[in-house]
This record gives structure tokens, sequence and C-alpha cells, in this order.
């Protein structure tokens, strides 16, 4: 008497294979009274993938899956890009993306400025939670044409992080490398880019909306692979997360760029560290295209980079001053 009798082939195959694994000495029958206890076990273990797969699909935005589908996605048998893009996993996770995007009323400007093809999108940084780089990439994936897919470069701390690491590749990320961002830009992919790093995210209440320097990596990329550079300006997410403080030794601890002090604590205990529901506002300023080497001087590339930071905080004021409130 086999001991999964009932289980579908596909399923039966694969768990005599791990039971015959696991040694010799295992007979492969069992006594009949124990039988029916396996058989409910796998039964309500089966039922309950395919209603977690059910769930899955339900929760699937219409507009993010069909959006995502006019993609040329390049992918190989398993449904996986070269940089780890799975579409059918990130439809999920843009779905819920696009509900935090809702939370914010974000509005878009200028959105016809991403162009079809390689660019680097060059952002302001903010709000201690990438929360900007989900409503930038929502932005372009249900309100650019065509739609984008933007791949986001991630920090190299954010790869040591169980869970989010996986569910980053799968939706896109990808690490700040520049081999990586070179072999996306060159397959025309858009590329979301924060020069200011974590020290952008981190910012106190002190430093709102005041660009950390930029680092000059992503115009050599730019140069490099000819790409344009659009500058973005997301003005609420400074309110979103407010920081008075930066615990420097916390952070070392917990090996993370920044620990951010809410002045909600210890009132609100980690509700502190909830966004509070700001009005998002995000410009998309025209293309930026430069021209030269990409191994230049330092000097030569920081005279470029400064012009893009130069456009991203006038962005940044004129947006300051045409809001009327943060929250509406």
């Amino acid at each position: 008497m086999s001991v999964f009798p009932k289980l579908p082939e596909n399923l039966k195959a694969l768990a005599h294979a791990v039971w015959q694994s696991a040694g010799q000495s295992l007979p492969l029958d069992i006594p009949p009274d124990l039988e029916p206890k396996l058989n409910e076990i796998a039964s309500r273990l089966l039922s309950l993938g395919q209603l977690a797969s059910g769930a899955h699909k339900h929760l699937v935005d219409p507009e993010v899956a069909a959006a995502i589908d006019s993609l040329p996605n390049h992918l190989n048998e398993q449904g996986f890009d070269a940089w780890g893009l799975c579409p059918e996993e990130a439809k999920f996770y843009y779905s819920i993306s696009r509900h935090l995007y809702d939370y914010f009323r974000p509005e878009i400007y200028g959105i016809e400025n991403v162009p079809a093809g390689r660019v680097l999108l060059v952002p302001n940084h903010s709000g201690q939670l990438p929360l900007d780089g989900v409503v930038v990439s929502v932005a372009c994936l249900l309100q650019a044409r065509p739609p984008r897919l933007v791949r986001a470069m991630a920090e190299r701390w954010v790869s040591t992080l169980p869970f989010i690491n996986e569910m980053f590749a799968r939706s896109g990320v990808v690490l700040g490398d520049p081999i990586n961002c070179r072999n996306l830009l060159e397959d025309d992919q858009a590329i979301l880019v924060f020069p200011e790093g974590a020290k952008g995210s981190g910012k106190t209440w002190q430093q709102r909306y005041k660009l950390q320097p930029f680092g000059r990596g992503f115009m050599r990329l730019a140069l490099q692979t000819r790409s344009p550079i659009v500058p973005v300006a997301v003005v609420g997410g400074e309110e979103s997360i407010i920081s008075i403080y930066n615990w420097k030794g916390l952070a070392k601890l917990m090996r993370a760029p920044y620990a951010p002090v809410s002045p909600l604590l210890p009132l609100l205990g980690p509700l502190a560290y909830f966004p509070l529901p700001v009005k998002f506002r995000v410009y998309f300023g025209e293309p930026m295209e430069f021209t030269g080497p990409f191994d230049d001087e330092d000097a030569i590339i920081q005279a470029k980079v400064d012009k893009v930071a130069a456009r991203i905080q006038q962005m940044i004021d004129d947006g300051l001053r045409a809001r009327r409130s943060v929250f509406f």
C-alpha cells in the first residue's frame, strides 16, 4: 500500500522521491490506520496552497496586470528576466503598491516627459522608507505612455534583508551596481536612481527639501550609454515619516545606514513610524542630455551633476511654493 495513494501523480512522485531520499530503511508501506490521517493532511495542504494561489490572483489589479503584460519583457523558461524580475509576481507587488500610491493621493505632473527607450529617472530622496520610489514607479507604470516598469537601484544593504530582498528583485529592483545599471540601459530600460543615496532618504526635519550631495555615478552611466536624464522632484515625502534625529549608534548596531528618531516617540510606540496621509506631488522635468567622455575628470563630471541637482532643487522649490497644504 502506497504512502501517498490519493495525491496527484506529480505530487505523488515528488513525495516518493523525498521519502526515499530520507533513507533506504524507511518503509514504503504504512499501517492502514495511519494512511487516512496522512491523506487528510496532504489534502488540507493542497487546498491551502490552491486557496493562497487564488487569493494572490484575486488581489492583482487589472490595470496593473494590463500594463505589465504590455511590456516587452525578455523572460527565460521559468518566467524571469536576466535581473530577477518576474512579471507575474510583479503584478501582485505593484497591485499592493498601488494601494500605497492611492493612500498618498499623488498629483503627477509632466509624465509625458518620460520617453520610450533607455532613460535615467533622477529624483530627490526622502521619507525614511522608499515611499517616494514606490509613488514614482507606480506613476510610470500606470500613467506613462508607453507604460514603464522602472528598475530602481537599491543600496547594497537592502540585499541583506530577508524576504524584502526577494520581493524587491521580483518586482524589478536591482542592486545599485554600475554594471547592472549599464546593462539595463543598453537593454533600453528605465532606471530609477537616487544620487543622494541613504543620506537623502534619512534626512531629518531640519534638512527637509535640501538636497544632499549627489554621487557622480549616474552621470558617468548616462554619458557611457548615451541615455537622457529626466529630473524628478517629489514633494510630500519629507512629511510622510518625520525624523528629528539620526541615532547613529543604533544604526551601527543594526547595520543600517541610519536610525530615525520620531518626535512621536515614545507616545505612539511603533505607530510613530506609520506614514502620515500627506499628499504627494511628483514633477517630471524635461529630459536633459549630456555629451562627453564618461571617464572624464571628476571636476568636469561634477559640473554636469551640479546642473541636474540645480534643476531638481528648482523644481522642488517651485512645487513647495505651489502647494496649498501638506495634506491637501
